[in-house]
């Protein structure tokens, strides 16, 4: 474990550099809605890699663990310390960026711990960082306000489809979980306006309901 210790520095400097870009776009008046995607796909690059570079689920569920305690700790104590991703930010919502660390947590421990199948496990949470990054890129360029457009969901839907097809088996598990998520992304836009269903996050319903679909046939 400890000759894994410079892949974890690695990740490390990885996640803390898109946190950083985050907050650089968002600084420099990109919108919210936008600059937050850089720490999705900042994310999504750490939780693959972690399954190429280690030997098992523990070096990336501690990491995974360590930013969901660093994320809520800064919401908690300094939240404009990663406004780019949330905090100050993203007042609106509870505690929005700190669920993609702490379901993805959850997800390799299930995944990559129990089932020992780290590219399912992967492919959940990217469903979520990279899925929705692209969905949110998408929209942002035919909108100028958050919200939901088909072509973000289709811009979703393909990218899913493809994370599935790379890292899923059987496939055909995974075509129905990218549309499942696709789905789910579109709904927890609607839903999240109703305040007492405010918790129903994407960055936490997205991961939860691939691992939901796949995860029984690993």
């Amino acid at each position: 474990m400890m000759s894994e210790v410079p892949y974890a520095i690695f990740i490390i400097c990885i996640v803390l550099l898109s946190l950083w870009m985050a907050n650089y776009f968002y600084d420099n008046e990109i919108k919210h809605w936008v600059s937050r995607k850089v720490g999705h796909l900042g994310g999504s690059v750490a939780y693959i890699l972690s399954a190429f570079l280690f030997s098992s689920w523990v070096w990336p569920v501690i990491l995974s663990s360590g930013f969901a305690i660093l994320l809520l700790s800064a919401r908690l104590i300094r939240p404009s310390t990663f406004r780019g991703v949330g905090g100050t930010g993203r007042r609106a919502s509870i505690f929005a960026e700190i669920w993609f660390p702490v379901i993805g947590t959850a997800v390799l421990l299930v995944g990559w711990a129990w089932l020992n199948n780290p590219f399912a496990a992967v492919a959940c949470i990217l469903f979520m960082g990279v899925g929705d990054a692209v969905t949110g890129l998408v929209r942002s360029q035919v909108s100028d306000k958050e919200q939901k457009h088909l072509l973000g969901s289709v811009a979703m839907l393909i990218t899913c489809l493809l994370i599935a097809w790379c890292f899923v088996s059987p496939v055909w598990i995974g075509v129905i979980a990218a549309f499942a998520v696709t789905i789910t992304e579109y709904l927890c836009g609607n839903v999240s306006r109703i305040r007492w269903l405010r918790w129903a996050d994407d960055n936490l319903m997205i991961p939860l309901v691939g691992a939901a679909v796949i995860f029984p046939f690993l």
